[in-house]
């Protein structure tokens, strides 16, 4: 009797000593998380993939954030990111090739065909820049330009995900952001303005971990700020470190 009531003892320890550490495992600050975020990230250098729309609600798209709303002018793309900050999309309108390109604190507007070629400098303004993390890809440059704080939210918790307030440092701009507390990948996210109102809403779902470099959502749902669905896309062909030069950001 000594001994099983010994063995349920050692298995009720040892039981709570891995819920424990599981539960510890989880950043509860912004220091352990972005120690945590620059771990699951480390290995990535950069990222390409082919981005379709497989749904438009036109009455809604015009509800959103222009930046999410300028995905939904195209059926597919190519979405090309070079960590930290580079980004360039490449698609056609009509006949027409066009590119978007982000890096060094610019938009560039390009299509050769119409001999269109805008440059517009956002350095002043970051908040109105795309990041890797408007593409449900979680790195260190979440806190470039912003203040993140760790919110305790019991709903995040009991569904696996840390909740984020991502407050810029220039502007009166809110985000928040629902990672996964396993692997790292963007959840859902929500822009917001000064005064708490919401924007527009991004969730995102399906996560693949790309050649064993990094996890990644491969669709994206986008809700105008009334709950109404603007549309859904996907990931596919998503290569990771493929050498992208500088040279195709410029």
């Amino acid at each position: 009797m000594f001994r099983i009531i010994a063995r349920i003892a050692v298995v009720c320890i040892f039981g709570s000593f891995v819920a424990s550490q599981c539960a510890a495992a989880v950043p509860t600050t912004e220091a352990e998380l972005r120690t945590a975020i620059e771990a699951a990230s480390k290995n990535l250098i950069d990222l390409s993939a082919t981005l379709t729309v497989k749904e438009k609600n036109k009455e809604a798209i015009v509800k959103v954030d222009e930046g999410y709303a300028r995905m939904y002018e195209f059926q597919t793309a190519n979405i090309q990111i070079k960590i930290p900050d580079k980004i360039r999309i490449e698609s056609k309108l009509g006949m027409v090739k066009m590119e978007y390109i982000i890096a060094g604190g610019k938009k560039i507007f390009r299509a050769p065909k119409i001999k269109m070629n805008r440059s517009d400098d956002y350095s002043h303004a970051p908040a109105k820049l795309q990041r890797p993390l408007d593409f449900g890809i979680v790195t260190p440059l979440m806190w470039d330009s912003r203040k993140v704080e760790v919110v305790d939210d019991a709903d995040a918790l009991a569904n696996n995900e840390i909740k984020v307030k991502l407050t810029w440092l220039v502007g009166d701009r809110i985000n928040y952001a629902w990672i996964d507390a396993d692997h790292f990948w963007l959840k859902r996210f929500e822009k917001r303005d000064g005064e708490d109102n919401l924007i527009s809403r991004v969730e995102f779902s399906k996560p693949q971990k790309i050649d064993d470099v990094i996890w990644m959502p491969t669709v994206i749902e986008l809700f105008a700020p009334d709950g109404d669905k603007a549309g859904e896309t996907e990931y596919t062909d998503i290569k990771v470190n493929s050498g992208l030069p500088d040279s195709i950001f410029k």
